[in-house]
């Protein structure tokens, strides 16, 4: 049957597709294709972390440079070229990690070329007004239709209506369209109806909700807080910031710019997630975790010594790390202990007297033998190397968070850009999501830069982002295998749409809409009483999401970490034998078996079941000792199918 029989194995993330022959004939580039070389044979000595004898190969700037032997090359001269005398007689590197012959060759092409990198457009002000959502979309599908004919790969067929519908439901609101929902739209023959569907779906709670919680899952798996608080408060907080239309630079200013109690403001727990075990801020996780997460860099991996393959160096680490030098937990407020943010320096230590103004905004790097140049102080510089005037009066994270979200700073829209591509398209242009560099090249560059230069114009609007990713031809091909496109080269030209795993959230509305019930929970022990001092019990959703909870999920959709504890959960806990409100609403209905069936696929899987599906569990249901144990059992099969596991 189609519901069982839809592949469990996913494919995992992969690589930008290797060269075409297109892309063969062009020049070699440095950051293309000698970077990655000199990543895995030489920078582990002469990288960030050891530079011998003064020769740094991280970037073609520093390459160029030479050591103190010299010029390590001579554009056009390869054979005069140190590098290349080094590498071509396996002198370097001194380990039996040896350049091979293939390798060599690349090298030797790109120093007689010239030894020239990729060529970069500087960055401009973008000044234009946004596109047309459609507009927008056929230029996503120009871009993507032109590398797929440079390597020869077809595309998979769009998506039919049930297909499309299931998708962009879980995709926009986090969990699937009700039976009735799902009917009416596949009735519907209204050609712009799935532009209208986006629209309805953008202007539902539910967007709001569902984004919300992807965006603080991202914060909140990557804490080492022991005893991080519930993040509900920030879900709802930026729940009602996304469905108002808030644009995201905005909402991004007032997370880091959170100040208060947290019941006034709920963004401040963002600081929470990105404390130390016990909850303290620690400006070292917070520079990391921001790099991370919203400008796709690792600039953690600088804050001992130099970035060992990037150009990221300890300085541009501490420099960030010192807008957050003075935030602290706030702990009393009304002689209540109540969690909340605050800037030390602007307290004053006892009542009636003003706060100490601090001449500069540093940080000192601390001196605890883990770190290199241990008690250095470092002032808050940006990672662009742009001057501020900064007020050390004031909130220091205020001129940061303005820096950040600014729209001349391209690393923000480019990391947002790439983060929600990967949500709808299972993998970003950029992968790993948050490792931006000249060793981890973009898969579309010139998309990934029209679609950054679309967030600008559009007043970072995601509503607007979203609409033009959604509409767009590429979104809404079928997740099927096309001839010729079938390995795993053709997800990431986007030839086809990827199957992605349900979130554990997903996964608990998703059976909540199926079964037609509010939650899923264990019934009440009538023999239990409750006790009024105790905490409130967990929520059974909350209760769900942390048993099927693996590490990842926000930037891994097409890894499966479902096991077999999990597989048993939904085979066999009672809460989903018994088909729920569904079956016993479709029990009490005198329609033909045959019907019963088509409405239960609609509201398990947002489809119609073919011809033989119908007809094999119309017998099926014959079969069993009453039309409402029939009807459990096929809800039982099509919840624990596959496809009802997958979004595709």
């Amino acid at each position: 049957m189609r519901a069982t029989g839809f592949a469990l194995c996913l494919l995992m993330g992969t690589a930008a597709a290797s060269g075409t022959a297109a892309e063969s004939a062009r020049q070699p580039a440095f950051e293309t294709d000698v970077l990655p070389i000199l990543n895995a044979h030489c920078l582990q000595c002469h990288g960030g972390v050891h530079q011998r004898n003064g020769l740094d190969l991280r970037t073609l700037a520093t390459l160029l440079e030479g050591g103190r032997s010299g010029a390590a090359i001579i554009p056009g001269k390869p054979e005069e070229s140190l590098l290349w005398k080094k590498l071509s007689t396996d002198v370097m590197p001194q380990t039996d990690n040896k350049v091979s012959v293939a390798n060599k060759a690349i090298i030797r092409a790109w120093i007689a070329a010239g030894a020239k990198g990729v060529e970069r457009k500087p960055d401009q002000s973008v000044t234009r007004a946004a596109l047309k959502p459609a507009e927008a979309a056929a230029l996503i599908d120009r871009e993507i239709a032109d590398r797929l004919t440079a390597a020869k790969v077809p595309t998979s067929p769009r998506a039919r209506d049930a297909e499309f519908l299931r998708r962009v439901y879980l995709d926009i609101a986090g969990k699937p369209p009700s039976g009735v929902a799902a009917e009416k739209f596949l009735a519907d023959g209204d050609p712009s109806k799935r532009t209208k569907l986006i629209d309805a779906l953008l202007a539902s709670d539910d967007f709001g909700r569902h984004f919300a919680e992807r965006w603080v899952n991202l914060f909140y798996l990557a804490t080492v807080n022991q005893r991080p608080p519930d993040s509900g408060p920030f879900v709802e907080w930026l729940g009602k910031e996304l469905n108002a239309g808030k644009p995201w630079d905005e909402v991004v200013r007032g997370i880091l710019t959170a100040a208060g109690p947290i019941s006034e403001a709920p963004q401040g727990l963002f600081f929470y997630y990105n404390g130390d075990m016990n909850g303290q801020f620690t400006p070292k996780i917070l520079a990391g975790n921001i790099g991370q997460v919203l400008l796709g860099v690792q600039l953690q991996c600088a804050e001992c010594h130099h970035h060992p393959f990037s150009p990221w160096k300890q300085g541009d680490f501490w420099s960030l790390a010192a807008f957050f030098g003075q935030t602290a937990r706030m702990e009393k407020v009304e002689n209540k202990m109540t969690k909340g943010v605050e800037e030390r320096h602007l307290i004053p230590p006892k009542p009636n007297k003003q706060p100490t103004v601090l001449k500069e905004i540093s940080i000192t790097i601390p001196n605890d033998g883990e770190a290199r140049n241990g008690g250095k102080k470092i002032p808050a510089g940006f990672l662009d190397g742009s001057k501020a005037e900064l007020d050390p009066s004031q909130g220091h994270r205020q001129p940061f968070a303005a820096w950040l979200t600014g729209k001349d700073n391209r690393m923000f829209a480019r990391a947002a850009v790439n983060r929600f591509w990967a949500h709808f398209f299972a993998r970003g242009f950029v992968n790993p999501l948050n490792d931006f560099g000249d060793h981890n090249a973009p898969s579309h560059p010139a998309l990934l830069e029209a679609l950054t230069d679309e967030f600008i114009a559009s007043g970072f609007d995601l509503k607007h982002l979203v609409r033009c990713m959604c509409n767009s031809e590429a979104y809404q091909r079928t997740s099927g295998v096309a001839p010729g496109n079938e390995k795993p080269e053709a997800e990431a030209l986007f030839a086809r749409m990827p199957a992605k795993v349900l979130t554990p959230e997903q996964l608990y509305d998703t059976l909540c809409v199926a079964l037609e019930v509010p939650e899923i929970a264990p019934p009440a022990d009538p023999n239990k009483k409750p006790n009024p001092k105790a905490p409130p019990p967990p929520s059974p959703r909350s209760v769900f999401v942390a048993a099927f909870r693996g590490p990842g999920e926000a930037d891994e959709p097409t890894e499966l970490k479902l096991g077999v504890p999990h597989a048993l959960k939904l085979m066999n806990q009672p809460n989903f034998n018994t088909g729920g409100k569904l079956v016993e609403r479709l029990a009490q209905d005198d329609r033909p078996a045959a019907e019963v069936i088509d409405r239960l696929f609609l509201a398990v899987l947002s489809r119609q079941p073919t011809a033989e599906e119908r007809a094999k569990f119309t017998g099926f249901v014959a079969r069993q000792a009453s039309l409402r144990e029939g009807y459990a059992r096929v809800v039982w099969v099509l919840i624990n199918s596959s496809e009802f596991m997958l979004n595709h």
